[in-house]
């Protein structure tokens, strides 16, 4: 800002100069303390909006998690009363709908969030969607999503009949619900059903708008959990290359371990190489899903690795940082897959013990046995 003037359009212009990330995150920050003290309540909004989109597609996501509801009680003060919106502020719900919805991610993705809160976030959730003047489609394809990943199946089936017989609005993304409905039915094993969405995913009939649209890279991401899931490690490496090839500046296709799982017994150099390069990136991952599904992926690498290469030990230069550092460069493969398995079976047990269900722990076991049977 010049000479101490307040500019909201001037500090959308510095922060989006920024790279992605903790920098973009700060300034983005700043720009909602001078919103604050210039009682300006429509940029604060926004900018608490960019905040948390920033979160999500390039950042911990932790600004969503403390964020949001301090955003959501600006809205209730300002807009939102019994139930019904005004107009004091016309458009602005549209931005923090959407925001709400990222939500939803965030209940599956972090289990310090209790369950109840989960749950109540949802129903919230739909009884503004309501009252903006849209029909439920929305808030029940987050209920399917996070049903099934906290391993809730019937809640999650029953979600997923009210979304499809709920007409569409024009507001509604096709892509995102054919990926959600695709994800149930492969985690209900009917994968019949997931391979005919599939193919409407492929040939464009069903996309998310925009020329940056994550339908097939987010498709990808699913099928590669499921054949990892099921042992089927050429199909796991088909997917893991579309992904590699995708939009890798955002945090949701940055699977390394997913990667070098898929390729460990196809294309191991290159698995190897992926550890190598990002290991790094695995310890420092602090999204709990993302935190669990990279260990256990990591400790299923290097369970494969052990037949692949019928040695007990490997030369890795890693950096002193690493927990396991040992000064020759030389590791014990068993002791780096037992590390990587008792760090995902810490965070499968949290995520259980939120949800009430055995999912996660479960996942980790199956995992094992089919990469060690294979």
């Amino acid at each position: 800002m010049e000479n101490n003037i307040y500019d909201p359009g001037r500090l959308r212009i510095e922060y989006m100069k920024k790279d992605h990330g903790k920098a973009r995150a700060d300034a983005i920050r700043s720009a909602i303390e001078q919103a604050d003290l210039n009682n300006d309540i429509e940029n604060k909004v926004f900018f608490m909006v960019e905040l948390c989109d920033e979160s999500e597609w390039y950042g911990s996501g932790f600004d969503i998690v403390t964020v949001f509801p301090e955003l959501l009680a600006v809205i209730d003060k300002y807009t939102y009363t019994n139930g019904s919106f005004s107009d004091e502020f016309p458009g602005m719900m549209e931005n923090v709908l959407w925001t709400y919805e990222d939500m939803s991610d965030i209940c599956t993705e972090f289990y310090q969030v209790p369950f109840n809160d989960c749950v109540n976030f949802l129903n919230d959730f739909k009884e503004r969607w309501i009252a903006y003047g849209r029909k439920p489609r929305e808030p029940y394809r987050m209920m399917v999503e996070f049903y099934r990943e906290a391993g809730h199946m019937e809640e999650a089936k029953k979600a997923l009949s009210m979304l499809k017989t709920t007409p569409s609005g024009g507001y509604d993304c096709e892509g995102c619900t054919a990926n959600t409905e695709l994800s149930y039915y492969l985690s209900a094993n009917e994968k019949d059903k997931a391979d005919r969405i599939a193919e409407k995913i492929n040939d464009g009939t069903l996309s998310c708008g925009g020329w940056k649209s994550n339908t097939k890279p987010r498709m990808y991401k699913r099928y590669l959990k499921y054949y990892l899931m099921h042992g089927d490690y050429e199909k796991a490496a088909e997917n893991a290359k579309l992904l590699e090839n995708s939009r890798m500046d955002v945090i949701d296709y940055k699977l390394w371990a997913s990667f070098m799982c898929a390729y460990v017994y196809n294309n191991t150099g290159r698995g190897l190489r992926i550890y190598k390069k990002h290991w790094k990136d695995i310890e420092s991952e602090q999204r709990p899903e993302y935190m669990y599904y990279s260990f256990k992926d990591s400790a299923c690498f290097f369970m494969g690795l052990k037949k692949v290469k019928s040695e007990e030990t490997i030369k890795l230069q890693l950096g002193n940082t690493f927990p396991l550092y040992s000064e020759n460069n030389i590791y014990s493969i068993d002791r780096l897959a037992k590390y990587y398995y008792k760090k995902a079976e810490e965070v499968a047990k949290k995520f259980d013990k939120r949800n009430m269900t055995d999912k996660y722990t479960d996942e980790l076991k199956i995992s094992v046995q089919n990469i060690l049977s294979y």
